[in-house]
């Protein structure tokens, strides 16, 4: 008997999808269609083992069907043909009793200032209904968001000082803070769990009422980070996992933030000597591994986070329905 299929990865080369992954049998088929649960009928079979390509369209599904374990369904995860840094779905992760998050449910990306009109007609392709802005009002302010009047658009701005609704840079400038490590991130973090309780429910029961969502702040790494634990967590994605999806933010942050951010400080007069930069403006792993920790140590696993978030059982156990895939049939 054959492996199962797993680490499934998809490329883009050229115009094409390429396809790979490991496990399954000789009997894999491979059907192509733009619906992240509908496999459709376009079905062929792979180049040789373990890969095919496909062609790229607007946002292509690829499902896997090995006969004696169902569908595996692969998507591109960065959605890179939009104007927006950090746009990605966050379907596709290993949960920890063998399913998958479901793809195209779930969208988390940076600000949306610079969509335009061929933009809107892509998020509607996505299914996308309700965007939750997670900025402040001067974020807002200075880079307002850019959408269709028909997505629904919630503002929930949330700021890791709970007492002080400005950004992190904007506090730096305001003397507010003297320094920043990575725990100082990660406090920062639990404090918006602590504080902001109300919005990470909003968009939890959006998830569980079937609505597709995309939640962003303006990088798309810390406050739309958090979130995106909160949804792998009630989906029962293991840590390792949560941790590939925060980690991932560094690669879509401009390549000289970390110069630009010291060449700030030293115009606004501020020694950028006692700020880990590379905490601030990226998103190293061992952040978000101490915010698993200190989630554990406040409200001991899952269950009891989500008492804190104020979401009923039935509200938890309908989103992680909606975040999860279920094998057609099922």
């Amino acid at each position: 008997m054959s492996d199962p299929i797993s680490h499934v990865n998809v490329w883009p080369v050229e115009g094409e999808l390429l396809v790979t992954w490991r496990g399954g049998s000789e009997n894999v088929s491979v059907f192509v269609s733009d619906d992240p649960i509908d496999a459709g009928t376009d079905v062929r079979a792979p180049d040789g083992p373990g890969r095919i390509t496909v062609e790229r369209r607007h946002r292509t599904y690829v499902h896997l069907f090995e006969p004696d374990d169902g569908f595996t369904v692969a998507a591109e995860r960065v959605l890179s043909h939009l104007p927006v840094r950090n746009f990605r779905d966050i379907g596709g992760y290993p949960t920890m009793d063998g399913a998958a998050t479901r793809w195209g449910q779930v969208f988390r990306s940076g600000r949306l200032d610079e969509l335009t009109e061929d933009d809107h007609d892509s998020l509607r392709q996505l299914g996308i209904n309700r965007v939750f802005d997670l900025r402040t009002d001067m974020e807002v302010e200075n880079h307002p968001n850019r959408l269709p009047d028909d997505i629904a658009e919630v503002r929930m701005p949330m700021s890791s000082s709970a007492a002080i609704p400005k950004g992190l840079f904007e506090r730096v400038l305001d003397g507010d803070i003297a320094g920043y490590t990575m725990d100082d991130m990660a406090a920062g973090y639990l404090r918006m769990l602590e504080f902001f309780p109300h919005y990470i429910n909003t968009m939890v029961s959006a998830v569980a009422a079937g609505e597709k969502v995309l939640f962003h702040c303006t990088a798309g790494k810390d406050r739309t980070g958090i979130t995106a634990m909160t949804m792998l967590g009630i989906a029962e994605v293991a840590d390792a996992h949560v941790l590939d999806d925060y980690e991932i933010s560094a690669q879509y942050q401009p390549e000289s933030r970390v110069e630009d951010f010291t060449a700030e400080f030293h115009r606004h007069g501020i020694d950028p000597e006692p700020y880990d930069l590379h905490a601030m403006l990226g998103s190293p792993r061992p952040v978000m591994k101490k915010t698993l920790i200190g989630v554990r140590e406040r409200w001991t696993d899952v269950e009891g986070y989500t008492r804190h978030l104020g979401l009923a059982p039935d509200t938890v156990a309908a989103a992680r329905a909606n975040l999860r895939f279920e094998q057609p049939g099922g």
